[in-house]
């Protein structure tokens, strides 16, 4: 789906109305269980519904009809939904899914679960595949259906990182798990995310075995990121703002930087924030992000909001895919500053 066109957000902007967010939850339930034949305790944890309420949402479905042979497609409310979104953010397209906004750890689960399939379909059969982790990241990984292979596609870390006591933290698995999901070829990065000084980290870029891999970074095909929150944020898993002591996370928060892309950090306007963290990171150069052929961000929750909105107007982002309730937050936002 690709929506181009640029309606003005602002005081005449409406929600498109239709089934309701219930009803699109049951959907997307029913099509885990049926056609993704997955367990309704491995739903439940998925979603954070209980077991039982997994099996209502089925049983409704069944007497609603909307199960038969196979899940039925959902209305186009969350396409016209979709369409606003990407108007107002000002990209090039959107992809809305159901979700779930009070919990942020399952809204980015059940977002990337969702999502699978669509982003799948995104990615092209040849070039290079940037990635960059996160825990949305993991979770859209292990979404990816397998298919035919994609013999002359590679796979690509676009920040360093390692780190095995926080698998969906440590980029080179990350890459690894996604090659394999796809049939593809991966490479590593030989680096951490965050060295000691900028002298360091400029040092590290020239070796040769990290050039073998960044020298990807100036021809990706496709990339796929995900939007982190803001540095006061605790969504209930690990982010990489954890590994920062708190006084450095209120000293950011005071550069109204709302969120983070690829290692930069951004604020409400989509200005990258000149500051340490970045220039000690081992990320992409912003010039290589944005000769990208398409970046798409897969991203959800409640504290994710403002964040997605500085990714977007920073030119880091060409396609977004989101749940219901985030992009219904951030029409509102939009809507609210005029």
């Amino acid at each position: 789906m690709a929506v181009r066109a640029r309606p003005a957000v602002g005081a005449g902007w409406s929600l498109p109305r239709g089934a309701s967010s219930d009803e699109e939850m049951m959907r997307l339930v029913a099509e885990l269980y049926y056609l993704r034949e997955r367990s309704q305790s491995a739903i439940a944890d998925l979603t954070g519904f209980s077991v039982s309420k997994v099996s209502r949402l089925l049983a409704q479905a069944r007497d609603l009809g909307v199960v038969r042979i196979s899940v039925q497609p959902a209305p186009d409310l969350l396409t016209r939904l979709a369409e606003q979104l990407a108007s107002a953010l000002g990209i090039e397209d959107a992809h809305v899914t159901p979700g779930r906004g009070d919990d942020p750890a399952a809204a980015s689960r059940l977002c990337a679960v969702a999502a699978g399939p669509w982003v799948a379909e995104a990615i092209p059969e040849a070039g290079v595949l940037g990635f960059a982790g996160g825990y949305t990241a993991s979770a859209l990984v292990d979404a990816l259906p397998s298919g035919t292979p994609r013999a002359h596609l590679t796979v690509v870390p676009l920040v360093g990182g390692w780190d095995p006591t926080t698998p969906h933290l440590d980029i080179n698995e990350l890459s690894r798990r996604a090659a394999e999901r796809l049939g593809c070829r991966y490479v590593l990065l030989h680096a951490p995310a965050r060295l000691d000084s900028p002298e360091v980290k400029e040092a590290l870029l020239r070796e040769t075995t990290i050039r073998a891999t960044t020298d990807f970074w100036s021809r990706i095909s496709v990339g796929l990121i995900g939007v982190g929150g803001g540095p006061r944020d605790h969504p209930g898993y690990t982010t990489v703002m954890d590994r920062l002591p708190d006084a450095e996370r209120r000293r950011i928060a005071r550069l109204n930087v709302v969120g983070d892309v690829v290692g930069y950090l951004v604020t409400l306007d989509g200005a990258i924030v000149d500051h340490p963290l970045t220039d000690h990171t081992i990320a992409a150069p912003i010039n290589d992000l944005r000769r990208a052929a398409r970046l798409i961000a897969v991203a959800a929750g409640p504290h994710k909001v403002a964040g997605i909105i500085g990714a977007t107007r920073s030119g880091l982002v060409h396609t977004l895919v989101t749940d219901e309730p985030t992009a219904i937050a951030i029409l509102e936002l939009l809507a609210a500053r005029g």
